[in-house]
């Protein structure tokens, strides 16, 4: 039964680093997805032909990126909350810090 418990917390030990990871990730990659697509944009604000619409296509894609990156960030964030708590200590409302993500 120890095995099946350590082999247990190696899983939730694992969803956790990828839960995090993906939560990190998706924020580190949106700061450089949205600042590569600044430069572009500022070269067309430059443009006073294409500069209002340069502008508005600007708000959808950055609206339209942050969801998404916050999308991904926030199903890391699920996949760390559910990697913490067995379902039974869910409902208990007790999680044992001493032995979790422990190896």
């Amino acid at each position: 039964m120890n095995n099946m418990n350590n082999n247990l917390q190696w899983w939730r030990g694992l969803a956790d680093v990828l839960g995090h990871g993906l939560q990190h990730g998706a924020t580190k990659l949106k700061r450089v997805h949205l600042s590569v697509a600044d430069e572009t944009f500022q070269m067309l604000d430059a443009i006073p032909v294409v500069r209002p619409v340069s502008r508005s296509v600007r708000a959808c894609h950055h609206g339209i990126s942050k969801l998404s990156y916050s999308s991904v960030s926030c199903a890391g964030r699920m996949v760390v909350e559910l990697a913490v708590v067995s379902p039974s200590q869910r409902a208990a409302g007790s999680v044992d810090e001493e032995t979790m993500n422990k190896s």
